[in-house]
């Protein structure tokens, strides 16, 4: 069996900058079970996985354009100072608040803290980067129905 739309397939991973730094790795979050085809993971390693049986193992390397996109200076801005009163808590420099502009959600980093605004930027903290992928196929199985519907696994294999 080769890896194709609607299967359920688990892979163990690590994601390296250009750097060769790791950025995450299923070794601290356990393998990685997503239904291929429905965008569960990154363009350009689910490409990537079309294909594959399994104990394939391989290294790929993603463009910003089929991982987290390219960086749009556009959702670099400012705000009100007062939009984020949150209690006694003080705000800093990298914090990350979670929003949603018309039902898409965001996260949005603060990068500058100006007298009466906060400059905050909703790039994903990987957009613009090359992402350096290592994988090794684990298993795969069929989805059922419910899986399809819902665009993911419903358990973690």
């Amino acid at each position: 069996m080769k890896i194709t739309k609607g299967l359920v397939v688990t892979i163990e991973y690590s994601l390296k900058d250009e750097m060769g730094n790791v950025i995450d790795s299923s070794e601290s979050n356990g393998p990685l079970s997503y239904l291929h085809g429905f965008k569960n993971i990154v363009l350009g390693l689910e490409e990537a996985l079309e294909g594959k049986n399994i104990d394939d193992t391989f290294t790929v390397s993603v463009a910003p354009e089929k991982g987290y996109g390219v960086r749009d200076e556009e959702m670099v801005f400012t705000v009100p100072s007062e939009n984020f009163r949150n209690g006694d808590e003080e705000l800093v420099v990298g914090m990350e608040f979670d929003t949603a502009v018309n039902g898409t959600p965001y996260v949005l980093t603060v990068v500058e803290i100006l007298e009466d605004h906060v400059k905050v930027d909703a790039n994903h903290p990987l957009a613009g980067k090359h992402l350096f992928f290592d994988v090794k196929v684990l298993g795969m199985r069929a989805s059922y129905t419910e899986e399809k519907v819902m665009g993911h696994p419903m358990e973690k294999d």
